[in-house]
């Protein structure tokens, strides 16, 4: 799968390898192919994973829950060995930078009804899609790519 491809279908259904908002910790342990750190705050009911490409935060209420998301796209820009890890682990394949423009079409492609909702946020343009709680931050001022993504292209996805 190409990461644009994966991306759209993140961005129109709030899913991420199958799982969502709400989600147990060990639903994402099946479902995710990536490994992780933890960090558990010291009340010991909210924590936070770091899969390299993805942030995940969690809730302890009866169980762990997914509460947040947040796939870090801008990392890829600057390490060829996350680009790696993420295709062999999770088969996925990005490429350093996410165009907008081409991340918007395959969106469009992946979820025909849906619609978008655009808000300035200071150097970056946020698109939100409200039905599946997901936001797209969009490079919005003068740079250009290199170690970091550039103008028009996508630094990160939440959801949440």
């Amino acid at each position: 799968m190409t990461g644009l491809e994966f991306c759209a279908d993140l961005m129109a259904t709030g899913r991420f390898f199958g799982v969502g908002l709400g989600s147990t910790v060990s639903e994402i342990d099946r479902a995710v192919p990536l490994t992780y750190v933890e960090e558990i705050d010291d009340s010991g009911t909210d924590a936070r994973r770091d899969y390299g490409l993805v942030e995940a935060s969690l809730v302890k209420d009866n169980e762990w829950t997914l509460t947040g998301l947040i796939l870090e796209l801008h990392r890829l820009s600057g390490s060829a060995d996350l680009l790696r890890e993420v295709q062999i682990d999770a088969g996925v394949s990005f490429q350093r930078y996410t165009p907008w423009s081409q991340l918007e079409e395959a969106f469009s492609t992946a979820a025909h009804d849906a619609s978008l909702q655009s808000v300035q946020q200071g150097d970056f343009l946020e698109y939100r899609n409200v039905d599946a709680k997901v936001s797209v931050l969009v490079v919005n001022d003068n740079a250009e790519r290199g170690e970091w993504p550039g103008h028009g292209d996508v630094w990160s996805i939440s959801m949440g």
